[in-house]
């Protein structure tokens, strides 16, 4: 008998390049939770659509564009220039 799997579980997308994905498989390419994911987007900090309350939310391929640019780590700028060494007194 095969077992249901949660809703909470992320799975992964059918298609990567798809133009949208359910909240599920936002939690799968952001390696995360679904109630993360929600709470993304409860703080205004991931895009959604939903066509009429009650209906499944979806985000589309540019909004995790934007998001993943908007949140993506930037390397700090290496310091090339040393000070001098201190002259022994």
């Amino acid at each position: 008998m095969p077992t249901k799997q949660s809703p909470r579980t992320p799975t992964r997308p059918r298609d990567l390049n798809a133009p949208f994905f359910n909240l599920r498989e936002v939690a799968w390419l952001l390696d995360c939770s679904v109630p993360t994911v929600r709470r993304y987007i409860a703080a205004g900090r991931l895009p959604c659509s939903q066509h009429e309350k009650g209906s499944a939310i979806r985000v589309s391929r540019a909004d995790l564009d934007a998001y993943h640019e908007a949140t993506r780590l930037v390397r700090l700028p290496v310091r090339t220039a040393r000070r001098p060494a201190r002259a022994a007194a």
